[in-house]
């Protein structure tokens, strides 16, 4: 028992490592892996340890298995599902690139959650508010002592209580990696975390409008909240981004000195950006 335990650790150590190392780019598409006697000297462990995870990556359709053919890397920008998504945020190397994620996340998230409470106001039973209620006055609590750190954290709280009032396996199935790419922006990219002044409001607002059974009041509650943080939000992605061109930008193009009347420009060598 306590061989397949620490095998199975060592699967899942290996699946973490590749696949940070394919979302990171190290491994390309179309890429083969070493075979498995090659891979299971390096890691350090048997072939049936590294075959289940392969396995693993075969399943969150980062790699092809084909008999004869080994194992090749896959394009998971077109084969992955939702679930890379924290994992592609923590191992990306192209700022650029998670900003476009970044950006791309919060409509659907809005959509997400505005269908989630919908169904918080139809379906959350005396628990459901009481739950609701008790973080919502922690939250507003850390909030005017202006503990920004409480609040993010306790925020996740507040919406895994929120959809669990819809009580909707399908909306959890759809919202648990949305919000764990959301944590994860925030833990690796904490300025992106916006206190918008209205918070308190906004608690105080679907906490009445589910008690009462007000669907409408509660989606314009959630929707105008979101439109005033994601517009903070993609100021900050802008400013991001913008930051990052310009650091490209800065890498000198080197000019040979003139020649008489003529100036020869020497092919741009690329300086590598610092850090």
């Amino acid at each position: 028992m306590h061989n397949e335990i620490r095998n199975a650790n060592i699967a899942d150590t290996i699946f973490a490592e590749l696949r940070r190392k394919i979302l990171g780019g190290e491994l390309k598409a179309g890429e083969r892996l070493s075979g498995e006697r090659e891979l299971a000297t390096k890691y350090g462990t048997n072939r049936n340890t590294l075959r289940e995870a392969v396995r693993k990556l075969e399943q969150a359709r980062l790699v092809t298995v084909r008999h004869g053919q080994g194992v090749t890397v896959a394009d998971f920008r077109k084969s992955g599902t939702l679930d890379l998504l924290s994992p592609f945020l923590q191992a990306s190397s192209d700022p650029g690139e998670v900003a476009h994620v970044i950006d791309d996340i919060l409509e659907p998230r809005v959509l997400l959650l505005e269908y989630a409470t919908r169904l918080a106001v139809r379906r959350a039973d005396k628990n459901d508010i009481d739950r609701l209620t008790g973080i919502n006055d922690l939250l507003i609590a850390a909030f005017d002592r202006g503990d920004t750190m409480v609040v993010a954290r306790g925020f996740q709280q507040w919406l895994d209580a929120l959809i669990d009032a819809g009580h909707s396996l399908t909306v959890r199935w759809f919202a648990n990696p949305m919000l764990d790419a959301y944590r994860d922006m925030l833990e690796r990219y904490p300025s992106l975390w916006v206190l918008e002044p209205s918070f308190p409001e906004h608690l105080r607002d679907i906490i009445r409008a589910v008690s009462k059974g007000d669907e409408t009041s509660a989606v314009q509650a959630t929707r105008q909240y979101y439109q005033r943080v994601d517009g903070a939000l993609r100021e900050v992605i802008q400013a991001s981004a913008a930051r990052t061109r310009n650091r490209i930008e800065s890498d000198v193009v080197e000019v040979a000195p003139p020649q008489d009347s003529d100036t020869t420009v020497v092919p741009m060598r690329r300086k590598k950006a610092p850090g």
